[in-house]
């Protein structure tokens, strides 16, 4: 294949992630570092200021590095990224949501709330923006990013402490891979998955901050080689069976994301299904009061459905059973949900034909945001034409104007928020912190 263009920033965890993947399938494409000289012509391609921008030779500029992986992997197969054992791949889904929402924000965390961190990814964000006009007060361009970057830590999702959280959480991780790592090329066996490439393209941004990178050089030493192996990764060897990776792999499971990530987005879907302001929930010891993030509700709620047919799988039943994932991945039974009514004859139905769940949203339709359909015939027994409610699909509508679960990429290019979102998980990486223009500045 050919004629894609990569619109992206080497301050962007998800341009790294989606790079990294073009890159491991040889698909022909261009990098295209986003600058002040393009800014203008990306704007005509693409309606979102978000990073990554995937556009095909017709022109057609896509979000979200999700369904662009989705697709790509659909037209063409080899060298696969999706494991052929429905178990694991399941469990990759589970690990790149991980890290396009939680680590997400450990990323974002350590980039944007520590003073030498941020003055350093301010400084890159301001060089690789401005290539052949740098700013003529170029400390005050790198503190408007790092005022607007500050800005987005609500629209993370990092309100109050949590922050502290999620550095417990990201130096547990880092400890956790490198022991997986230590007998295992990538996390699935002899290849990278599409949690190789999100977990990567957030750790790779990671590495170039100060802070961070010292977690990962003391607990990580497997971590960074394997890092440096998705730079520009090659199969190889085939992807390995669940029972060969679980004495390794369970505990990533078991010990980080049942403590952190996995709580949060089983309770962020289900208050934001609810339509509540905000939500308390208990990561180890500490309870929290936060905003729920609806494109992160979204996408998590797309991986709940695809559990749904998955936990028939006994392998993996058995493994998310062991790790006690299975309660945040399978949804809680409503206590104040009536059974459903008897339904009367056709003839007699009502006039309206919709059929929705107690809480208007039923697991089998689309993510929030996606389609409810009315029943398929009328009163008369006549087709009904199916109404469907549009709105963002999958995680391209983030929180504030920001794709891709909502939050403010955490490697976003650090050119502060964007209006629209990585459409992956969410990031905002937009413009890059312009302050001339006021447009953004930044998963």
């Amino acid at each position: 294949m050919s004629g894609y263009r990569l619109f992206g920033a080497e301050t962007s965890a998800y341009s790294t992630k989606m790079r990294t993947y073009l890159k491991y399938k040889a698909f022909a494409f261009d990098w295209v570092p986003r600058t002040e000289e393009n800014e203008a012509e990306l704007k005509t391609l693409s309606r979102f200021p978000t990073l990554p921008v995937l556009v095909t030779a017709s022109g057609f500029a896509v979000h979200d590095t999700t369904p662009m992986m989705e697709a790509l992997e659909a037209d063409s197969p080899e060298p696969s990224a999706t494991p052929a054992d429905p178990a694991t791949a399941f469990l990759a889904c589970v690990l790149e949501e991980y890290a396009d929402v939680w680590l997400a924000k450990a990323g974002y965390h350590y980039r944007w709330t520590r003073k030498k961190d941020q003055r350093l990814a301010a400084q890159r964000s301001i060089e690789d923006y401005y290539v052949t006009t740098p700013p003529e007060d170029k400390k005050a361009a790198e503190d408007l990013a790092i005022e607007t970057m500050l800005g987005q830590m609500k629209t993370m999702g990092l309100e109050g402490e949590l922050g502290g959280a999620v550095e417990k959480s990201f130096k547990r991780f880092i400890k956790l891979l490198d022991d997986h790592l230590r007998t295992h090329l990538c996390i699935f066996g002899g290849r990278p998955s599409i949690a190789d490439f999100a977990i990567a393209g957030q750790l790779i941004q990671m590495m170039k901050d100060p802070t961070p990178a010292k977690i990962i050089e003391k607990d990580g030493e497997f971590v960074a080689k394997w890092c440096e192996f998705l730079e520009d990764p090659k199969p190889s060897g085939p992807f390995e069976a669940l029972d060969d990776l679980k004495e390794t792999l369970a505990p990533i499971f078991a010990e980080d994301l049942v403590a952190g990530f996995l709580p949060w987005a089983a309770e962020n879907l289900e208050n934001s299904l609810a339509g509540n302001e905000s939500f308390e929930v208990t990561l180890g010891k500490e309870a929290f009061t936060l905003a729920p993030l609806r494109s992160a509700a979204r996408s998590f709620r797309e991986l709940r459905r695809k559990f749904v047919t998955g936990q028939t799988i006994e392998t993996l039943k058995a493994f998310t059973d062991e790790t006690g994932s299975t309660v945040f991945l399978l949804r809680p039974p409503r206590p104040d949900q009536r059974p459903e009514p008897a339904r009367p004859p056709r003839e007699e139905a009502s006039q309206s034909g919709d059929d929705v769940s107690a809480d208007g949203a039923d697991e089998g339709d689309e993510a929030e945001g996606g389609s409810q359909e009315a029943g398929a015939d009328g009163a008369d027994g006549a087709p009904r034409r199916k109404r469907r409610r549009r709105r963002g699909r999958g995680r391209g509508r983030g929180e504030g104007g920001q794709a891709e679960s909502g939050q403010a990429e955490a490697g976003a290019s650090e050119d502060g928020p964007s209006q629209g979102g990585d459409a992956d998980g969410g990031q905002s990486e937009g413009a890059q912190a312009d302050a001339s223009s006021g447009d953004d500045a930044e998963d």
